[in-house]
C-alpha cells in the first residue's frame, strides 16, 4: 500500500485570489469612471498614467502600486481610498445628520413613532428580498 501525503489547500490559490482582487478593483474603477462620465483618456490624465494602463487596470491585467491607488482615489475620483477599495459610502453621514436635524425639533413621542415606523419599513423591505 502506497501512502500519499495530504497537503492542505487554501480555498483559493494565491494566484487565483490575486486575479480575483485585480478583477474586482478593475471593475470598481470602471464603474466609478463611467458614473462620472470620464473617458479612459481623461481619467488617465487625472492620475498621470497612460490610457492603456487604465484599460489594463480595468481588465484586471495589472496591479496598481500604492501610489497609483492613492492617485486613483484622490486625484481620479476625489474620494477616500477606503471608498475605492471597499465601497464605503461617505455620503451616508450627511444623510444621517439631516435626519437627526429633522427629528431634533419634534416631541419625544413623535421621534419614537418615527423610529418605530422606520424599523417596520426596514423589516418589511428585508422580508421582500
Amino acid at each position: 500500500m502506497i501512502k500519499r501525503s495530504v497537503r492542505f489547500r487554501a480555498p483559493y490559490p494565491a494566484a487565483d485570489r490575486a486575479d480575483q482582487l485585480r478583477y474586482h478593483l478593475g471593475a470598481r474603477i470602471r464603474v466609478l469612471r463611467d458614473a462620472r462620465g470620464l473617458t479612459q483618456e481623461k481619467f488617465a490624465d487625472r492620475i498621470e498614467v497612460t490610457p492603456k494602463y487604465v484599460s489594463q487596470l480595468e481588465c484586471g491585467q495589472r496591479s496598481p502600486s500604492w501610489e497609483t491607488l492613492t492617485a486613483i482615489a484622490h486625484d481620479g475620483f476625489t474620494i477616500k481610498l477606503a471608498t475605492l477599495m471597499f465601497g464605503i459610502d461617505e455620503d451616508i453621514g450627511l444623510e444621517v445628520q439631516d435626519l437627526s436635524d429633522l427629528l431634533a425639533g419634534r416631541p419625544e413621542e413623535a421621534r419614537r413613532d418615527m423610529l418605530r415606523a422606520m424599523e417596520l419599513m426596514l423589516r418589511a423591505g428585508a422580508g421582500s428580498k
